[in-house]
């Protein structure tokens, strides 16, 4: 019965430690623009997940495409059905390391972070290396947000050619995490 009790006793303290390394958010936002002389495209979406694993310095997103919203209902429809196909490709994932020291621990902007790693995207998958900031209030509440391009041919996204010069061939992404 001893060894039970201990087994139980260890097993909460194992959990309340990880818990206490481990940060989440299930509300992070993401934006994109695409900007060409003759148009401009811009989405938002605000159902980004994100784990942020401060003792390993991993990151970790999942955005799901349908939630992204634009200015005009067609664009969305166009978005999901004849470039990203969001019902066969629901999601686009990161996966990364933190290659800058940080300390979690410490309140403090953390600005020209590196981070490298894999997006998961229209089926395809990429080695990024992209710059971040953290912004570490308190151990438990940290903010993140990162600037990137990400190239469409990347993820073997095909622009027609007739709307060629409305959709840049690179989209400007913007993303922003509150963990807690």
């Amino acid at each position: 019965m001893k060894k039970y009790q201990i087994l139980v006793l260890l097993t909460a303290v194992v959990g309340i430690v990880s818990a206490q390394e481990k940060l989440m958010t299930k509300s992070g936002n993401v934006n994109f623009i695409s900007e060409t002389p003759i148009e401009t495209i811009q989405a938002e979406n605000h159902q980004v997940a994100s784990i942020l694993y401060k003792k390993e310095k991993k990151i970790l997103f999942s955005v799901p495409l349908r939630a992204f919203k634009f200015e005009k209902a067609l664009m969305e429809e166009h978005f999901n059905e004849k470039y990203v196909h969001s019902d066969k490709f629901p999601s686009a994932k990161f996966v990364g390391s933190i290659e800058t020291d940080i300390n979690f621990d410490k309140p403090g902007k953390y600005k020209e972070v590196g981070i490298k790693g894999t997006m998961y995207f229209h089926g395809e998958e990429k080695e990024l290396n992209v710059k971040g900031e953290f912004d570490v209030k308190d151990s438990k509440n940290i903010e993140a947000s990162s600037i990137f391009k990400l190239l469409l041919s990347d993820y073997n996204i095909k622009i027609p050619s007739i709307v060629r010069k409305q959709i840049s061939e690179s989209v400007d992404v913007a993303i922003n995490l509150k963990y807690e």
